[in-house]
């Protein structure tokens, strides 16, 4: 599947459930960070996130807020705009560990999987993001 092809099928939730894998979560990210900048990305990202888990897989309350917007801000900081996702996904593998290990260097797990974290963004509080801020707000007060 082209990667116009991915990004229609994850927007108009015709992309297979079993096809959206912790890879597929990432390969989204990467492409709408390819295609507009952080801050439209944070707010189509987690949208699109929203509505597939609610139309296709019917589980509204799947979404985390904390672990979408802290991998769009980990991606874009290792995002190199000349290769290609492949070539990310080889150099940048522990983003595509689904135990969430690149997450555990920036949180204790206790806080990255409260309920807290899962509803509103929650900064790191064991290391800072590479190169990058993250989020200064609640998604839905950005």
């Amino acid at each position: 599947m082209t990667d116009d092809e991915f990004l229609a099928a994850f927007a108009t939730c015709s992309l297979p459930q079993e096809a959206w894998t912790h890879r597929a979560h990432v390969r989204m990210a990467w492409l709408y960070l390819a295609r507009l900048p952080l801050s439209e990305a944070r707010r189509d990202v987690s949208a699109g996130i929203r509505r597939y888990n609610d139309m296709r897989i019917g589980k509204p309350l799947a979404y985390h807020e904390t672990i979408t917007q802290a991998f769009l801000t980990l991606i874009a900081a290792r995002r190199d705009s000349a290769e290609s996702f492949d070539a990310f996904c080889a150099r940048e593998g522990d983003l595509l560990d689904s135990k969430l290990g690149a997450l555990l260097v920036h949180y204790q797990r206790e806080t990255l999987f409260s309920d807290a974290a899962r509803e509103a963004f929650i900064p790191p509080d064991l290391a800072p993001f590479p190169g990058i801020s993250a989020p200064t707000c609640r998604q839905e007060e950005c």
